[in-house]
C-alpha cells in the first residue's frame, strides 16, 4: 500500500511539472509574439519618421524659396 501512495504522488508530482512546464511554455509564446508585433510596430514608426524628416526637409527647402522670392518682391516694391 505505501508503494502504491509513492507511486501516487510521484505521478502527481509529475503532472503537475509536467502542467508548469506547459504553462511556461504557452506564456513565452505569447510573450515572443508580444515582441515580434513591437519589433514590427517599431519599424512601421521608423519609416514614419523618415518620411516626416524627408517632407521637413522638402518643407525647408520651399520656405527657403519663399523667402528668397518675398524678400526680392521688397527690395522691387522699395526700390520702385
Amino acid at each position: 500500500m505505501a508503494f502504491a501512495a509513492t507511486v501516487d504522488q510521484q505521478n502527481s508530482a509529475i503532472a503537475s511539472i509536467a502542467e508548469g512546464v506547459g504553462r511556461a511554455s504557452s506564456e513565452a509564446r505569447v510573450g515572443a509574439e508580444a515582441m515580434s508585433r513591437v519589433a514590427g510596430v517599431t519599424t512601421d514608426a521608423r519609416s514614419t519618421a523618415s518620411g516626416v524628416k524627408d517632407l521637413a526637409g522638402s518643407v525647408a527647402v520651399e520656405a527657403e524659396g519663399l523667402e528668397a522670392q518675398v524678400r526680392q518682391f521688397l527690395n522691387n516694391v522699395q526700390a520702385a
